[in-house]
């Protein structure tokens, strides 16, 4: 991945999910990742603050960005557990953001990891209110299912960074579905492509619905 972004004609970020550990976050940042995310929100508020911290003060070192999380978001990374959404406190972000000094902030709005049962019910105030008295960047998690219309008020309150993995893989699943309902494939070289162009069309998808389209300044490759 980091060979594959630094030949890229647009600027690309390699970024580093959902780290646990200090150790883990840094040999990501050895590999060359540019950007890193420490998730301490299982720990309490104060706990938090002073590990993220650690991590903001060894990414400098390595001219990298961090994202951490406060609040919970919910469900799961791998969909094996069903984790309760924990709103994030207004208060508890801009205290956050302040003593950290992070480059990005993921909150829980009642967003949720995986796929929802049912329609997402998203806490559009609470973003309002968060995106008031934090300054830097804020990041949603769980944007698999969430409306376009819904995306669109997300961004318009502060949201920059919009995680849709599981679209992604649901359409991967699809797309190799609908073309292997008339017998399986005959060559690995065509599904091969058929998932490289399922994934395409999804993150293109969500380009569009976030308006990102056609911002990126073009550079040759080196």
């Amino acid at each position: 991945m980091v060979a594959a972004a630094k030949e890229a004609r647009v600027p690309v970020a390699v970024h580093f999910d959902h780290g646990m550990t200090l150790e883990k976050i840094k040999e990501t940042l050895e590999i060359g990742f540019s950007s890193v995310m420490y998730d301490g929100s299982h720990h309490p508020l104060d706990e938090n603050i002073e590990k993220t911290k650690e991590v903001v003060e060894l990414a400098k070192q390595y001219g990298a960005t961090v994202e951490a999380e406060i609040g919970r978001v919910g469900g799961s990374e791998d969909g094996t557990e069903d984790i309760e959404v924990l709103l994030t406190s207004t208060e508890e972000a801009k205290r956050f953001a302040e003593e950290t000094n992070v480059d990005a902030l993921a909150i829980a709005i009642g967003n949720a990891h995986g796929m929802y049962n049912g329609d997402p019910n998203l806490r559009l105030d609470r973003l309002e209110e968060i995106n008031e008295k934090v300054s830097i960047p804020l990041v949603l998690h769980g944007g698999s299912g969430i409306s376009a219309e819904d995306f669109q008020k997300c961004i318009q309150h502060g949201i920059r960074k919009i995680n849709v993995a599981t679209a992604t893989f649901n359409n991967v699943i699809s797309t190799v579905n609908k073309a292997s309902s008339n017998g399986p494939y005959s060559d690995y070289f065509t599904l091969h492509q058929d998932v490289i162009t399922a994934a395409y069309e999804n993150v293109k998808h969500h380009m569009q619905i976030f308006g990102s389209c056609n911002k990126a300044e073009l550079e040759a490759v080196r």
